[in-house]
């Protein structure tokens, strides 16, 4: 029966477990960056929907304070 290599074949490079272990955490990490980024965007989107409602909201009532004339 053949045995296992514990060690990779050339021993100038790491070992196959610690190869794995790095693309696993590169992986992850770049899952949590990708979500951050969106979370960011999400964040930054609804900003300036907040301050457009808020100029279309002024826009508005401008118009009806001129068109009904409201003021007085």
């Amino acid at each position: 029966m053949r045995k296992r290599r514990r060690e990779s074949v050339d021993p100038t490079t790491a070992p196959k477990r610690e190869v794995r272990v790095e693309k696993k955490t590169s992986k992850q990490e770049y899952k949590v960056d990708l979500t951050l980024a969106k979370a960011q965007k999400a964040q930054a989107t609804a900003n300036k929907r907040k301050y457009l409602v808020i100029l279309i909201g002024m826009i508005l009532a401008a118009a009806a304070f001129f068109k009904f004339k409201l003021g007085g």
